[in-house]
């Protein structure tokens, strides 16, 4: 049995780049409105909405496909499927701004370090994500 180290199969950049520049885009013209009205809040849920299921898909298949992996905490992981790298960058890149549009539409002087404690939320809960699948992996083997 051949055991060779899979192939990277990493989305090409400029997928990768267009997509964050079209998620870039919708953000910045969500976020422009922000006179509370409801549209803009629909809007912003709408954002939400698509970005935070990619989000958790990419990072659930990531978690999947690296079951029997080591995930690093600053390196590609070892087995990395393809569209996955895009699916995250889409994804953050919309639950960010959507998250945003709601935050700015619905709050007329919320302070900034609300939006700092919903992004420290995230970072620290895939963190954990990483966390509990490196040490699940390490009590199976």
């Amino acid at each position: 049995m051949d055991t060779q180290p899979q192939a990277q199969s990493i989305t090409p950049a400029w997928k990768v780049f267009t997509a964050i520049g079209f998620a870039g885009v919708v953000g910045a013209a969500v976020t422009y409105f922000r006179d509370g009205s409801t549209a803009a809040v629909i809007a912003g849920m709408i954002v939400l909405a698509i970005g935070l299921p990619l989000t958790v898909w990419s990072i659930l298949r990531m978690l999947r496909e690296n079951r029997e992996h080591r995930l690093h905490w600053w390196r590609t992981p070892p087995v990395n499927p393809r569209n996955v790298d895009l699916a995250r960058a889409v994804g953050i890149t919309t639950t960010i701004f959507g998250a945003l549009t709601i935050w700015l539409n619905t709050t007329g002087s919320a302070p900034w370090w609300l939006a700092a404690i919903f992004t420290a939320i995230l970072i620290v809960l895939f963190g954990a994500t990483v966390a509990v699948h490196n040490i699940r992996l390490r009590r199976r083997t």
